[in-house]
């Protein structure tokens, strides 16, 4: 771990973050700030066809349709994932409004826990999909967590991992 990696980490926060096929859930484990939204992202093309992003959440909803490509990264029906950097951009969003105080890049430790679609156990080619996702959001440790749903009152990173 860089030194700078080491400072940025220092100055994060852990996040919680459930994911449901139609909602994404982050919650900050120290401050027990919860965003909650629809997990959608709004892209404008522009005529020399670059994408820019133009909305991210609910505000979404509210687009023309014509004029905007809205996406929902977590809505396939038979996985949780379906469209890795869409998934990211949301992710990325969702991880900055979650330290907007701050002057520099976060860097927290991200417990991620998709919430549905998980029969059978994740296999490791879902594992490795949302551990590269939350590292692309800029976390500097993951732990990818199936279990019950956990208690924001009394969670602690370092006991999860």
């Amino acid at each position: 771990m860089s030194i700078f990696t080491f400072i940025r980490g220092k100055l994060s926060n852990d996040l919680y973050i459930q994911v449901w096929e139609n909602r994404i859930k982050v919650s900050n484990i120290q401050s027990k700030e919860v965003y909650d939204q629809e997990p959608l992202l709004a892209v404008e093309v522009k005529p020399n066809g670059a994408k820019q992003v133009v909305a991210i959440g609910s505000a979404c909803k509210n687009l023309d349709k014509k004029k905007y490509i809205v996406a929902n990264p977590f809505s396939h029906p038979r996985v949780l994932l379906a469209d890795f950097y869409i998934a990211e951009k949301v992710l990325q969003h969702v991880v900055k409004e979650m330290h907007t105080s701050q002057r520099i890049s976060p860097a927290p430790r991200i417990i991620f826990q998709p919430m549905e679609k998980t029969e059978g156990g994740l296999s490791s080619v879902e594992e490795r999909a949302f551990r590269e996702l939350c590292v692309g959001a800029g976390a500097r440790e993951v732990i990818i967590y199936t279990g019950n749903e956990l208690s924001l009152h009394n969670l602690d990173f370092d006991k999860i991992k």
